[in-house]
This record gives structure tokens, sequence and C-alpha cells, in this order.
């Protein structure tokens, strides 16, 4: 029987090999085409092992370039190739297999590129074979951190206090390094929110232009910090002010014109429900003797109660101007007939020149106001309950029941006052007098008639 078998199995056995031989390589060909070799490319931080060798000599390590990038590129069958990512590499340098003798010199560390999975069915090619490193003196510094806020809270909330707890923050590392910090910041997202809010996040360093520093070679005492922001209600308040002063004689005051005429604050509820307007103090804002506009800018925060400030802190400062105009004189005839005459006797009677109808007045406003006088709004009277009869100069009263407008120059005129119950009587004795002197006359006559007989 085993005879028979190994006859059957050695017969055309080189056409069974050949068999064997062409099942193989038609496996290999739809393994291939099924699962072809591909190439993947990588650049991944390396991770800096064995520091403290390097610390315990007071240095620190301060990588050449952009040498801590790791560039390699794997192949392998497509299905173990197309599932690596980064993540599935370790990618190290060892500081403790580097010649430290000389300090001064620059230092190659050699990376070293691990797969965590798949190591059996891919190759590793790398193009950084070597980390560059130099030597420098360990430097360290502290920082405030401060709060940095993201989004905008919900409709009619704002940002209030924001807190960083802790808010130091000690940097250790090389000095080239350490020396670029220019701040650190906690950033909080307030998006749409309504209420308190507290996170715990990671610092993050920036330099003078604003660039994130982002290094494995520094170190810092805090990894996260609590960052907490209040929010506050909002209110929109209106803006009073006032000026103080009179200005320069001949100059009228028209009004104050402002802006912003409304700001908008935040604080507490309780107390804003108590706010509706901010006031600025009317001696803030002096007219006297102003012969122009005055102008001036209030910061606004200043005027505002304790626990509320303004939403936009960059809309402190409020522009006044003080409306200052020149003015303008007019000359307007009042006529004579329509003065008031006050304390005259019923006897007395009063007449003015037969030449004066009018008085001229010199009436002083502004252009608009002159434009806009009326002189049947002028009120004028005279007093004449001390003079006696003759001609007089009197003063006359003006009264315009406007504070828009003054009278420029006192005003006068003349008047003739006459005693009617005198005068009657001096026409009586006047006839009487004639009648008187034609009796004596006629008597002459009769006398010097007798006489000749």
């Amino acid at each position: 029987m085993f005879k028979k078998l190994m006859k059957h199995l050695t017969n055309n056995l080189g056409l069974k090999l050949l068999s064997v031989l062409f099942s193989v390589m038609l496996w290999l060909v739809v393994v291939n085409i099924a699962n072809p070799e591909a190439t993947k490319n990588f650049s991944i931080p390396v991770t800096i092992q064995n520091k403290e060798v390097i610390e315990e000599m007071g240095k620190v390590p301060d990588v050449v370039g952009d040498t801590d990038i790791a560039s390699f590129y794997i192949t392998g069958p497509r299905n173990y190739v197309e599932d690596m990512d980064a993540d599935d590499f370790n990618v190290t340098a060892d500081l403790s297999q580097v010649d430290l003798t000389n300090a001064d010199e620059k230092k190659l560390v050699r990376i070293e590129v691990t797969p965590k999975k798949n190591d059996k069915y891919i190759t590793v090619h790398q193009k950084t074979v070597n980390m560059q490193i130099t030597l420098e003196e360990l430097a360290e510094k502290n920082f405030v951190i401060s709060p940095v806020t993201t989004g905008t809270p919900a409709e009619g909330c704002a940002i209030g206090e924001v807190e960083v707890t802790p808010n130091l923050l000690a940097v250790s590392g090389p000095e080239s390094i350490v020396s670029k910090i220019s701040k650190v910041t906690a950033t909080i997202n307030v998006n749409g929110i309504s209420g308190d809010v507290t996170d715990s996040v990671v610092p993050v360093l920036y330099d003078e232009e604003g660039n994130v520093i982002s290094s494995d070679l520094l170190e810092m005492n805090q990894s996260m910090v609590n960052i907490k922001a209040n929010i506050l209600g909002t209110k929109s308040l209106t803006i009073h002010c006032d000026v103080t002063g009179e200005p320069a004689d001949g100059y009228e005051y028209k009004g104050l014109e402002y802006a912003p005429q409304t700001i908008t604050v935040k604080g507490e509820p309780e107390v804003l429900n108590t706010m509706n307007a901010i006031t600025i103090p009317s001696e803030v804002i002096n007219i006297t003797g102003a012969t122009g506009n005055v102008e001036n800018t209030i910061y606004i925060e200043q005027y505002l109660p304790e626990g509320v400030s303004l939403v936009d802190e960059e809309g402190n400062q409020v522009a006044v101007k003080a409306l200052i105009v020149q003015k303008q004189s007019r000359v307007f005839n009042f006529p004579v007939a329509n003065i008031n005459v006050e304390g005259l006797r019923d006897s007395y009677e009063l007449t003015y020149n037969a030449n004066v109808t009018a008085l001229p007045l010199t009436i002083r406003a502004s252009q608009e106001d002159i434009d806009a006088f009326d002189i049947g709004s002028v009120q004028a009277s005279i007093d004449v309950k001390n003079l006696e009869p003759g001609l007089h100069t009197v003063q006359v009263e003006i009264t315009i029941n406007n504070d828009k407008y003054e009278v420029v120059e006192n005003v006068s005129v003349q008047i003739n006052i006459k005693d009617k119950e005198a005068e009657s009587q001096n026409e009586a004795d006047n006839s009487n007098s004639e009648n008187g002197n034609i009796s004596d006359s006629e008597e002459n006559d009769r006398n010097n008639s007798t006489s000749g007989r």
C-alpha cells in the first residue's frame, strides 16, 4: 500500500512541482492585486526623553530649526498602510545617548520611529534621522495669566468679571524660548451663556507678534487652570447733561450737542433696576465768558455707580459741544401811540412831540430769532405820576416776554403835560378881564360927556 502511494506521489513529480509553484505565484498575484503595495508619509513631533541628564548640568536642550519634526514614510500592503495614523507611532529622541562632553557643540540625537501596530507588515523609511540640539542655560520666568473670552453671551447679558485660578504660571526651559514669551492667556467660551460659567483650560503662551509658542522643551508648573466668567445683565441709559455760567455779552447759549446720547451698561439686576439715566454735573461744562462753541470730552465711566460698568469699554468718551452764537442787533420802530401811560392825573393831558410818531428800539438776539421778531410783542410804558405840567423827557420801560430778546439801549421820549383845569380857569379869567375893560371905557365916555356939558 505504501509503495503504491509513493509511486503515485512520485509519478510525474516535475509536473506536480510545477503545479504547486504556479499555485503559489497565482496566489501572490491575486493577493497583490487585491492588496497592493502602498506608501504613506508622516511628519510627527519628536518626544524628547531623559531631559534630566542635561538639566542636572544646569542646562536645557534647544532644538536647532525644525529638526524635532520627524519626517518618514512607510511601505507595505495597502490595508495595513492605510490603517496607520500619526498616533500609531512612537517618535522619540533619547538624550541619555548623547555625548555631553563638549557643551558648546551641536549634538545629534538619534530619532527612533517605532510603530505601535502592524510592525510585521510595514517598513519605516526615515527621512529625518537625527534631531540637532544645542545646550542652553536654563531660564525660568513667572507670568500672570490673562483671562480671555470668546463668543457672545445671550441677548440682554454681558460679560462681567473673568477670573483665572491660579493666575500665576511659572515657565522654565531654554532661555532663547522663554525670553520670547510675551503673555499667557486662558480662554473661556461664553457664546449664548446667560449665567456664570466655569471651565478648566490649558494656558497658552504667545510671543510679541501673537504667535503661539509651543515646545516640548518648556515646562509649566500648571498644566491646567480654572477660569470663571461672571455674566451680568445690561441696560441702555440716556445721558443727561447741562451747562453752568453765561456766555460773553452779545452772545447766546443755544443748547448742547453730544454723542453718544445713550450708552449700554452692565451690572447686577438689582442695581440696574434703580437706574434710568446718567447725569453729568453741569459744572463740568462751563460756558462763562464764552464767545464761541465750548467743546469737551467727558469720560462717562466716572459717573457710574459702584458695581456698574460699560458694556463697551472703548465707548467711555462722550463728546459734548455747547453751542454759543453771537447775537445780531436790529432797529425796530415802536409807535408812541402804543405807549402805556401810568400815573397821569385826570386833570392832566399828555402829548408827544408832533414830529415823533415812533420810538427806535434796538433789539438783540440770535440771527434766527431776530428774523422772527414781532414788534407787536413789545410792551412799553412811562410813569408820570410825579411830573408837573410842562415839557419832560422820560425813560420808556420796555418789556418783551421772551428771554431770547434784549433791548440794547435805554429809550426815552419827550412829553408835554398840560393842566386842563388850570387852562380852563385862565380862559375864564381872560374872558372876564376883557368884559371889565369895556365897562370902564363906557364909564369914561359918559364922564367925559358930562364934563363937556
